[in-house]
C-alpha cells in the first residue's frame, strides 16, 4: 500500500485535503498499480517560485508547472509529488473544474510518474493516460480534468 507523509502548511482552510480523501485515493493507485508492499512517499504543496527554480533545475525549463515528480535514492520514502496549488487554481480556473479536481487529478499524476509513468511519446502516453482515467473514474473525480 503507498502511504503519505503530506505537507500542506502553504494550504488554508477549505484549501487542505481531506486525509479521508488522499488515503482513497493512494488505495486506488495501489490497487491500480498491484503494488503488494508498504510504500512511503511525500507529498507537499510548494510556492510558484521555488516550483519555476526546481523546473529550472532538473528540467531545464524555467517556467512554473503543476506538479514534479522525485524519486528518491535513500532513505525510507520511495519518492516525493510537489504541487503548485497556484497553478493548479489556474488551471481549474480554465477548464472550469474545482480547484480540489485538479488538485486531485495532479496527485494521481505525480504519483504515476513516481513509478514510471511517462507521457512524452504517443505510446506512453496512451498507456498512462488509460490509467490514470480509470483511477479518476474510480474516485469519481471526471477524467477530462
Amino acid at each position: 500500500m503507498i502511504v503519505a507523509e503530506m505537507n500542506q502548511s502553504r494550504l488554508k482552510g477549505r484549501q487542505r485535503l481531506p486525509e479521508r480523501l488522499v488515503v482513497e485515493t493512494l488505495k486506488e493507485i495501489t490497487k491500480a498499480l498491484r503494488i503488494k508492499k508498504n510504500i512511503e512517499i511525500s507529498i507537499a504543496f510548494v510556492s510558484e517560485p521555488e516550483m519555476k527554480k526546481l523546473n529550472q533545475t532538473w528540467r531545464g525549463k524555467n517556467r512554473v508547472t503543476d506538479v514534479l515528480s522525485f524519486e528518491l535514492e535513500q532513505g525510507e520514502v520511495f519518492g516525493e509529488v510537489l504541487i503548485c496549488l497556484e497553478q493548479a487554481a489556474r488551471q481549474a480556473k480554465v477548464m472550469g473544474h474545482s480547484v480540489r479536481d485538479e488538485i486531485m487529478f495532479l496527485l494521481v499524476h505525480g504519483i504515476l510518474h513516481l513509478f514510471g509513468y511517462d507521457h512524452e511519446r504517443p505510446s506512453d502516453e496512451k498507456r498512462m493516460f488509460s490509467l490514470q482515467k480509470k483511477i479518476l473514474l474510480r474516485l469519481g473525480i471526471d477524467p477530462r480534468v
